[in-house]
């Protein structure tokens, strides 16, 4: 549900610029402000809410969750909307890292790989399923139906948390400054840099895909959120083939994702003017977003091994910092007068920009640079999301 809150707004710009009555690069900055919100909140939420159990904290933040879903779909103007979606943020990161915590502690040691993919399937499961359906029912029924949606779904979580999934085992509180102190090497910065270009150059498109594909591709509302699912589709195989590199050759793949990343960003300036062309570029443009994020994941987890909840939230912050920087980037560029097929190859160019910070921090490996040492029921390493 937290994917999906995050992924449908994609889908809800055309109708929410429309309705109340902002222009599209205004709509776009409510994913511009979600994205800052969760970079800069949750690591924050994170270090406050480390010495807690954690299903107490997953319960409050589902709440949370609830809250800002509620007043979204009640939203009577813009700036209502944006406090909401802000709200809903705060939420982003740690939940997802304590869900992780508490699955891993459900199973045992031998299973915890299983564990971590199951509950990171989620975030792709948003893209094939939930925000697909999240756009179809706000092009149907208005944007608003597609938030209360949302909020009732989570409702349901919410009980089913409170009913069904059991207090970790074992459960010792972690210390907030041991874990910062983890966090201050140049390898961490390394990684955290690289996930940022590369998410920019990501969403300076991805943020107005619906534009590109109605406008220049020629694909109707609902023909769009098909094709949704079809970028979701290409995550969830993406996301198989991330992990697997992950754990056999984590440098020369992420080198290698990034420049298919870039490359693929560019060749979509030609293949967005046939439809067949522009399907297939979605797909594999799916594969290749969602391949770099177990990759990334991994190679910050290694960067700093002694502080695996922080750096996952760190993480979060930073996939999101780069979300907001595409988004802001593809924005100026339409208020500037470029078309919506320009933001491919200008997307292009920022994303190539990641291979070289790779290149470099891959020749400058530490000799031992494998998988974290196992961290006992205090974080969760997610190789296989």
């Amino acid at each position: 549900m937290v994917g999906t809150a995050e992924w449908v707004m994609v889908g809800l710009l055309p109708d929410l610029s429309a309705d109340l009555r902002v222009p599209l690069p205004v709509a776009g900055s409510l994913v511009t402000w979600y994205a800052l919100t969760v970079m800069v909140g949750g690591p924050v939420v994170t270090v406050l809410t480390l010495r807690a159990p954690r299903k107490t904290v997953l319960l409050g933040l589902v709440s949370v969750f609830v809250l800002g879903n509620v007043m979204a779909a009640l939203a009577g103007g813009f700036g209502m909307l944006l406090a909401a979606r802000m709200i809903t943020a705060l939420t982003h990161s740690t939940s997802f890292a304590v869900a992780l915590v508490i699955a891993v502690s459900m199973v045992p040691e031998v299973y915890r790989g299983r564990a971590i993919a199951v509950v990171a399937a989620g975030w792709n499961l948003a893209t094939v399923f939930g925000a697909p359906l999240g756009t179809w029912i706000g092009d149907r029924y208005g944007w608003r139906a597609t938030f209360w949606g949302v909020a009732v779904l989570s409702v349901l979580v919410l009980v089913a948390v409170a009913v069904l999934v059991p207090p970790p085992r074992q459960e010792t509180p972690l210390m907030p400054r041991a874990e910062m102190g983890a966090l201050l090497n140049r390898r961490v910065a390394t990684v955290l840099a690289i996930i940022i270009v590369a998410q920019a150059g990501l969403f300076t498109l991805y943020t107005y895909i619906t534009p590109l594909l109605g406008g220049v591709s020629g694909f109707g509302t609902q023909a769009i959120a098909a094709l949704l699912a079809v970028f979701g589709a290409g995550a969830l195989a993406g996301n198989v083939l991330g992990g697997r590199l992950a754990d056999r050759a984590p440098w020369r793949s992420l080198c290698a994702l990034l420049t298919a990343l870039s490359a693929i960003l560019a060749v979509f300036a030609i293949t967005s003017h046939y439809k067949w062309a522009a399907a297939a570029t979605m797909l594999a443009l799916g594969v290749i977003a969602a391949a770099l994020i177990p990759l990334l994941q991994e190679r910050a987890l290694v960067a700093a091994p002694a502080a695996p909840t922080l750096v996952t939230a760190v993480g979060a912050s930073a996939f999101n910092l780069g979300v907001a920087a595409g988004s802001k980037l593809g924005g100026q560029a339409l208020d500037a007068g470029f078309g919506s097929a320009d933001l491919t190859w200008i997307g292009a160019l920022v994303a190539v920009a990641a291979v070289p910070l790779a290149a470099r921090a891959a020749l400058h490996r530490p000799a031992a640079s494998g998988t974290p040492p196992p961290v006992a029921n205090s974080a969760a390493t997610p190789t296989n999301c």
